[in-house]
């Protein structure tokens, strides 16, 4: 029984995620109404996993369950991008607060190294579809040495959100190459040691971050 359980956990989260990552890359139009039956088939899976992630992804606000009639997938608009890049900032000014009793030379050495890969990047020495996965690893990096498990694990919801949007919204070149300039300056902080300075980098990167991606996707509407 327990086994069965666990298993059933499991494609519930898959079918979550899978979910999730179709209404993010709008492969499941904002506005479109969709049932528990049509998931199921459309997935290959039982109903009881899709019930699952429609009662998930109503607490994420990326569905309107409506009674017997299956839901509705919710627009992800401007207010839903600054409430989520509002709470990147937040946790990751905490969690990299609390990795700086961890952090060392080989820590330091591998974000200076992922962050010359971007450069490159910045730079037209190499492609650009490495981007996302590059920043991803950088800031991972500093996670891993993170001492709040609670804030990490909700990081990474949240930066998993935009990594999907940024996929169909990349960023332009210019925005690379200030990404290059904020990371050096976060690392800057890291190796000093110093709060104050580690919030403002953290601020300054999100914040410009954020607005970027509105513009990209304000311009692609």
């Amino acid at each position: 029984m327990a086994e069965k359980i666990v298993f059933e956990e499991t494609v519930a989260s898959k079918v979550t995620d899978r979910l999730r990552e179709d209404i993010i890359s709008k492969k499941i139009e904002a506005g479109s109404r969709i049932t528990i039956k049509e998931i199921s088939e459309l997935y290959g899976t039982s109903n009881m996993p899709v019930r699952e992630a429609f009662r998930t992804l109503e607490g994420e606000k990326l569905l309107e369950i409506n009674a017997y009639k299956g839901a509705t997938v919710l627009c992800i608009d401007e207010t839903f991008v600054r409430e989520v890049y509002g709470l990147l900032r937040a946790l990751e000014s905490l969690i990299y607060e609390t990795a700086l009793p961890y952090l060392d030379k080989k820590l330091i050495d591998e974000l200076e190294n992922t962050n010359t890969e971007i450069g490159q990047i910045a730079s037209g020495q190499s492609n650009c579809t490495d981007y996302i996965d590059l920043n991803t690893k950088f800031h991972d990096l500093i996670m891993s040495r993170g001492g709040n498990s609670k804030a990490i694990e909700l990081y990474h919801y949240y930066h998993m959100v935009i990594r999907t949007l940024r996929k169909s919204y990349m960023p332009s070149i210019d925005r690379i190459r200030d990404v290059y300039k904020e990371h050096e300056e976060l690392i800057a902080s890291l190796k000093a040691k110093d709060v104050l300075a580690i919030k403002v980098a953290v601020d300054r990167h999100v914040i410009h971050a954020m607005e970027n991606f509105l513009k990209v996707y304000s311009d692609q509407l």
